[in-house]
């Protein structure tokens, strides 16, 4: 009986430094993974924050060419470790501001902004963001070349009246409808035809104006014939309207010169409808490089596209990159500007470049590696935009 009793006791005693001793794991468990865990956050919130651009697209969502650009653009901040926040102005001066001054309401600001000055709206935005300057120091970068002369007295060169403007990206407009025009005009010649040519405008702005030039002076030094420039919008739907009425006003037409893709497609489809043979009957380019006018080119659809300027926000994103690692301005010429010739895709080199160009990301290209070639090489200025993504594969 009594030995019966002290099984019983052991046991019972057993069961419970068993049940003590879980206790006392899981007690200590329990505050080993708090320790864990608070140091975890403290890492976590003493770890240096990461930098903060707004990149302001002008456009609204879902538009083929800036749809590219965020695309690149964050492409370039992701492997750069740069956070990247996107709003849009909606294709208007005024909604542009008020999104900019809405978005500044309700977030915390940036460090940089990168955005398009507007015409007639360049010094309320400047003046703008110079207030919060003040307060937060944010950096601005600005992309292209869109606002008159007299605008850009008053608002100065980068850094001279608004000290937190580093810089500006943009490319010459001009120059790229010239190429684009002499490009088409040389494929009329090689196949023995006298260019006659129309030019399919965006909006009547200096963006088109500056395109439209360029057009001129190649038909002026090519001795090719001129019928008329009439403007869409940027739009594919107006594009294939004026093209119809385009081919009843001028039946002999075999060059049509678009300032887009997107018009220039329009245009493809108001020829294809008509009954005439693109390509052959009417050669067609246009500016952009979008995937669906790469592609375009490569079906024999779309003579030529000139591009590259998808490119803007991403080399933004690099003169950030760089100013943060101490390296400033090396993007930009004589610490201001960085003004990149673009280059013409056609149905001759498009196999050089289908891969790299036929969707919306780069996947062949190191934005890390184009960092560094811009922090150890000023002339890559003059390089154009696909000798300088050669370089960065």
């Amino acid at each position: 009986m009594m030995v019966k009793i002290l099984n019983i006791l052991n046991t019972s005693i057993s069961r419970f430094a068993q049940n003590a001793l879980l206790i006392f794991v899981f007690i200590t468990s329990f505050f080993c993974h708090m320790t864990w865990a608070n140091k975890a956050d403290i890492t976590i919130n003493n770890a240096p924050d990461k930098i903060h651009v707004l990149l302001v697209n002008p456009s609204i969502e879902n538009d083929p060419f800036w749809q590219k650009i965020e695309v690149i653009t964050e492409q370039a901040a992701v492997e750069l470790d740069i956070n990247l926040t996107i709003i849009h102005g909606h294709g208007t001066r005024f909604f542009q501001l008020e999104e900019l001054k809405k978005y500044f309401n309700k977030n915390p600001a940036p460090d940089y902004i990168i955005l398009i000055n507007y015409p007639g709206n360049a010094k309320v935005s400047m003046d703008f963001m110079q207030q919060h300057k003040v307060k937060v120091k944010v950096k601005v970068i600005t992309l292209e070349q869109t606002i008159t002369k007299e605008e850009k007295n008053i608002i100065g060169d980068p850094g001279e009246i608004y000290k937190n403007w580093l810089g500006e990206i943009y490319f010459d407009n001009a120059s790229a409808g010239y190429l684009l025009a002499k490009g088409l005009i040389n494929l009329a010649k090689k196949a023995n035809k006298k260019p006659i040519v129309a030019g399919i405008s965006g909006h009547h702005g200096s963006e088109s104006s500056l395109r439209n030039s360029g057009l001129q002076k190649a038909i002026y030094e090519s001795g090719a014939h001129l019928t008329q420039i009439v403007h869409a919008g940027w739009s594919y739907e107006d594009a294939y309207k004026k093209t119809h009425k385009l081919l009843q006003r001028y039946p002999n037409i075999n060059i049509i010169w678009c300032a887009s893709d997107h018009m220039a497609l329009g245009a493809v489809k108001a020829i294809e409808d008509s009954g005439k043979k693109v390509g052959v009957d009417i050669l067609i380019g246009g500016f952009d490089w979008t995937p669906k006018g790469i592609n375009s080119i490569y079906n024999k659809k779309l003579s030529a596209s000139i591009g590259g300027h998808f490119m803007m926000g991403a080399l933004a994103i690099i003169a950030i990159y760089n100013e943060e690692q101490g390296i400033s301005h090396n993007i930009f010429v004589n610490g201001q500007h960085n003004s990149f010739e673009l280059s013409l895709i056609t149905q001759k080199n498009i196999s050089h470049h289908i891969k790299l160009l036929q969707t919306d990301r780069l996947s062949q290209v190191s934005f890390k590696k184009l960092a560094l070639l811009y922090q150890n090489n000023d002339s890559l200025t003059s390089f154009s935009i696909l000798e300088i993504l050669d370089k960065s594969h």
